[in-house]
Formats: structure tokens, C-alpha cells, sequence
């Protein structure tokens, strides 16, 4: 029995030697839970912004954009970096523009753009990914095929023409990012005609 202790000793010592070895030369499982998941990470439904969009004054009027970020789980993610999502809004738009959210998200997981980041150069338009929602370290998880603007040409003023544009398009029942001012998801109506109004306003205050 003595002469097998040698033999033990060096079995238990090589085993003792392999196993960090094989631990460390493991492939790391991914933390899914941090990761933002396509499906479940929701989005407005439509994007809209106006260059009187802070000048309206009334939030019941000023274009915002929201999402919630979410993991494979239905969970939030909170504190993801602001500066790694983008709203971007493309050619063939009119002012093609890349907009940060105001914060890192909240606890809640959601991400805000809020009116003054949508207070810019309008211009309504539709195509394939005219606009989207993009995650810098991933790519993109949202694409919308609009935007709504009552800066309908895209001049970066609102004044008779884009009055004509849109008065077109009430009359014809859409197109919808030309009528459908108010993002309500319908015709355009009386509400989307005082959108208008108000945003045509703000434009004649202005100095």
C-alpha cells in the first residue's frame, strides 16, 4: 500500500494541474440578458419633426419618439449609453439626420427624443428605411417606411406650400405621412388640420 502513494500523489496533482487549464480554455456563455432583443425592444409607431417643433409650445403639438429597450426575457435594460442608439432619419428624406436619445435608458428600460432633438429641418417622406432605429454596437432593430413633417417640401420653413401639400392630401384622404399630421394612424382630419395650424403659427411668430 505505501509504494501506491507516490502514484496518487502525482494522479491528483495532475488532475489538480489540468482543471483551471481546461476552465480557463472554455468558451464564455454569452449574458443574453444584457443584450437587446429585436422582437421584444418596442418603438413608436411612426417618426414625425418639424422646425417649429419647440416653438409650438403646447406638448399636446410637438413631435417626440420613445422606445423601451428589452433582453430576450420581456426585462429592461437600464443605463444603456445613449451615444449607442441613433434615430436616423435618411435619404431620400429631405435634412438626412442622425439623433442620439436625450438619456442612457431609465429603469424602466425606455429611451426619449424629445421635442427639442425633433426641432429641426422637416420634410415628409416615405420609401424603404427612410428612417430607423439603430443600435451602433449591433445594427438596426426598427425600420419605418415615413415621416411626417408639416414642413411638408422639406424647405425648413412652413408656409403655402406645405399648406397646398397637405390640403391635397386631407381632401384625397392621405397619403398618410403627407395628411396625417397628428400620427394618429388615421385620415387625415380636423385634428391634424389644427396640427398644422399651429405649426404654421409658430412659423409666423418667429423673428
Amino acid at each position: 500500500m505505501p509504494a501506491r502513494y507516490p502514484l496518487v500523489l502525482i494522479a491528483a496533482f495532475l488532475l489538480a494541474s489540468a482543471a483551471p487549464q481546461q476552465a480557463a480554455g472554455a468558451a464564455a456563455v454569452p449574458d443574453t440578458s444584457t443584450i437587446p432583443d429585436h422582437v421584444l425592444s418596442t418603438w413608436d409607431a411612426r417618426v414625425g419633426r418639424s422646425p417649429t417643433n419647440v416653438e409650438v409650445g403646447d406638448p399636446a403639438y410637438q413631435y417626440t419618439f420613445h422606445g423601451t429597450v428589452r433582453n430576450q426575457f420581456g426585462d429592461p435594460i437600464a443605463g444603456w449609453p445613449a451615444s449607442d442608439v441613433v434615430l436616423e432619419i435618411n435619404a431620400p428624406c429631405q435634412n438626412p439626420v442622425a439623433l442620439h436619445p436625450d438619456t442612457n435608458t431609465n429603469v424602466q428600460g425606455q429611451l426619449t427624443w424629445s421635442a427639442i432633438k425633433l426641432d429641426q429641418g422637416g420634410g415628409s417622406c416615405t420609401g424603404p428605411m427612410v428612417a430607423t432605429v439603430r443600435f451602433v454596437s449591433i445594427g438596426v432593430y426598427k425600420t419605418f417606411s415615413e415621416v411626417t413633417s408639416p414642413d411638408e417640401d422639406g424647405n425648413g420653413l412652413i408656409a403655402l406650400p406645405d399648406l397646398s401639400i397637405f390640403q391635397q392630401a386631407f381632401v384625397s384622404g392621405g397619403p398618410q405621412f403627407q395628411g396625417d399630421l397628428n400620427l394618429s394612424g388615421g385620415a387625415p382630419d380636423l385634428g391634424d388640420l389644427v396640427f398644422f395650424q399651429r405649426h404654421f403659427i409658430a412659423q409666423i411668430g418667429e423673428p
